[in-house]
């Protein structure tokens, strides 16, 4: 229960710290600023009974970078969560937070409307998993991972763009816990730059 407002607490931090950020992005030319909101699935890679193998996953993330920078920066927060009857253990629900940071390249393509970018990073989570048979693991883990993606966004105007995003996880590398969260997420990106 003390790890719920977490994320939030964080991501204020985080978004509040946004206008100093500005002045350490390299390279040249004006400075642009986005904010997208990632709508998509969460697919982990093992079955088994640590977690709800596809759960729906809700993002917003925010990019900074120059015109003509040789890379930006991404930061983000995420939450994917499911319940279903498992014959094990009954009604289950898993929920997750997740924050990334991470440094996000764009290739802007001469005469195509659309921008490929690829993006690394590292990423904090917190799960929580309950199950209404007893007898069987749950309770809660916390722990550090990191991700690479690749993606595409086309404008729809001067402000708002729409977009495809890949992003794959490995979240149990540095810290071995209870539950197995290594998957991908592929999302449909909602956004608008500032």
């Amino acid at each position: 229960m003390k790890y719920k407002s977490l994320p939030l607490a964080l991501s204020l931090l985080l978004f509040a710290s946004c206008t100093s950020l500005r002045d350490f992005v390299p390279g040249g030319g004006d400075v642009r600023q986005a904010g997208a909101f990632n709508i998509g699935q969460r697919v982990f890679d093992h079955a088994s009974t640590n977690c709800i193998d596809e759960q729906p996953n809700m993002g917003f993330e925010y990019t900074v970078s120059r015109e003509d920078g040789a890379f930006g920066y991404e930061f983000g927060v995420a939450r994917h969560s499911d319940r279903q009857d498992i014959p094990t253990t009954g009604n289950t629900g898993v929920e997750g937070w997740e924050l990334t940071a991470g440094l996000r390249r764009e290739f802007p393509i001469e005469g195509f409307g659309a921008v490929p970018y690829l993006g690394v990073g590292l990423s904090g989570f917190h799960v929580d998993r309950n199950n209404e048979t007893p007898g069987f693991p749950e309770g809660s883990d916390v722990g550090l991972g990191a991700y690479a993606r690749v993606g595409m966004t086309m404008k729809i105007n001067t402000h708002a763009f729409v977009g495809i995003d890949a992003r794959f996880i490995q979240e149990e590398w540095i810290n071995e816990g209870e539950y197995d969260l290594d998957g991908d997420v592929v999302s449909l990106v909602l956004g608008f730059s500032l």
